[in-house]
């Protein structure tokens, strides 16, 4: 019995992916959330759940948790950055592929959010695996700050679609929820979330002005 429990003791966990694993995990993960963003916006047309395909927070989701298991910082935000620069690439595309045209001033315009986006949650994503030290809760602020940000601003203010304002809101509550469940955030994550919130709104305000 000693034995046994002993082998079990020093039994390794789970070691996190090697870093080609985590560079081809971002590039797969990307290329493939920005190629089927483009049939979804036809599947779900102008109904409630279209703003999951018409905004920013889905594809904050994928550089966020690839980006989690990061070894440094610096890993991080290149994940990040490749994850969500592969969205957009897969994105413009497919939508070329499928007949529509692709201006070259948004896709400039989306590679540099996608840049600037990726780096950001990135490091949201390690910050909330770590979940350690003063940042404890910031990385989980960050991604539902998005979600709740582009609800208000883009989906209530801008469009006036009450619907899918309710849809993205409420998305980003679950995300608060269940990632808040990792070493026990959420009332950390609830002290950075007014701050990340009108940081997330400035950032879509300057989004709206450049498209």
């Amino acid at each position: 019995m000693t034995t046994a429990l002993s082998s079990s003791a020093a039994a390794p966990t789970a070691a996190p992916p090697t870093a080609p694993v985590r560079w081809l995990l971002a590039l797969g993960v990307g290329v493939a959330v920005g190629a089927l963003t483009s049939p979804a916006q036809t599947l779900l047309g102008s109904t409630v759940l279209s703003g999951l395909t018409n905004a920013v927070g889905p594809w904050l989701l994928a550089p966020f948790l690839v980006a989690a298991w990061a070894r440094s910082t610096r890993s991080a935000v290149l994940v990040g950055v490749l994850a969500c620069t592969a969205q957009v690439a897969g994105y413009y595309i497919v939508s070329a592929a499928r007949g529509f045209g692709v201006a070259p001033v948004p896709v400039a315009v989306w590679l540099v959010a996608g840049v600037v986006g990726g780096a950001v949650l990135g490091l949201a994503g390690r910050a909330w695996r770590t979940g350690e030290g003063r940042e404890r809760g910031l990385g989980i602020a960050v991604l539902v700050a998005a979600w709740l940000a582009e609800a208000v601003v883009l989906f209530g203010v801008v469009l006036g679609h009450p619907g899918q304002a309710a849809v993205a809101g409420g998305v980003g509550v679950l995300l608060l929820l269940v990632l808040g469940s990792h070493r026990r955030q959420h009332l950390a994550a609830a002290r950075w979330l007014l701050p990340a919130v009108a940081a997330g709104a400035l950032g879509f305000g300057v989004l709206l002005a450049l498209l």
